[in-house]
């Protein structure tokens, strides 16, 4: 009896595996290609508006809205948590790399102080704790703790802060959890999406109908072969090329403002 017993046992982490395979939201790995490029360009087209007009277009700011929901969407479904730790340590080290040109291109826009944190911060932080909850310990309970508190501040003035953090915990709770959790997840995550944004009713509604666009645009690509057309890290590649010619940008119209 006690052999039997013990062969259960073993095989319960096993079983824990597959089941949260199982319930992991099916997606197309060309579909997650196809959201994250929507995502770049409506990134792209908010932080030239931001930027550049100082929000002069409210159709661009509301576009750029969809562009973090995209890529939490994507990060959570991608991330794979036996390889949570190393994810955070590259989003990091891409995320201080990219902090002195992203400083530089919203410094003179009036809604992100010079210590504002950008948004790679917030993937590598909830990496991190996707990392610790696969050890569980009082520990890594505080280290999680205070790595959110610091996260939240450096981040709130520019993305998002301690909301963005819940919306994509939610998300990634939402794409692993058991199928009895995925409900409260959604929930959290659609409470947090609209904290996030401070957004009236209308231009909720209005979001909320821009995203099931999103989405209903990459139905069919799940009939296609399982083909990746922008592979590797070109959504890191792109994040810090953007950011790098708005500061170029930005430090030209500032020169010529000067010499005027």
């Amino acid at each position: 009896m006690a052999r039997p017993l013990i062969t259960r046992l073993a095989e319960l982490p096993v079983k824990a595996v597959e089941a949260a395979r199982a319930t992991v939201l099916p997606i197309h790995p060309l579909q997650i290609d196809v959201l994250k490029l929507i995502a770049c360009i409506c990134m792209l087209i908010d932080h030239i508006n931001t930027c550049l007009f100082d929000r002069a277009s409210v159709w661009a700011w509301l576009i750029g809205r969809l562009a973090f929901p995209l890529f939490g969407l994507t990060f959570v479904l991608t991330l794979k948590p036996h390889k949570a730790m190393a994810t955070a340590r590259r989003l990091l080290i891409w995320a201080i790399c990219t902090q002195p040109v992203y400083a530089l291109a919203f410094a003179n826009t009036g809604f992100s102080p010079w210590w504002a944190g950008n948004i790679l911060f917030s993937f590598a932080t909830v990496a991190y704790l996707v990392a610790l909850a696969q050890a569980p310990s009082a520990a890594n309970v505080a280290k999680g703790l205070a790595v959110v508190g610091v996260a939240s501040i450096i981040q709130a003035p520019s993305s998002f802060g301690f909301t963005g953090l819940m919306l994509l915990t939610a998300l990634y709770q939402a794409a692993h959890a058991s199928q009895h959790v995925k409900a409260v997840c959604w929930v959290v995550g659609a409470v947090a999406f609209f904290l996030v944004n401070h957004m009236n009713a209308s231009a909720s509604v209005l979001l909320v109908s821009m995203l099931i666009a999103c989405f209903g645009a990459c139905v069919r690509v799940r009939q296609l072969p399982s083909l990746r057309f922008l592979k590797g890290r070109w959504a890191l590649w792109f994040y810090a090329a953007h950011v790098f010619s708005i500061a170029v940008w930005v430090c030209d119209m500032v020169r010529n403002v000067r010499l005027t």
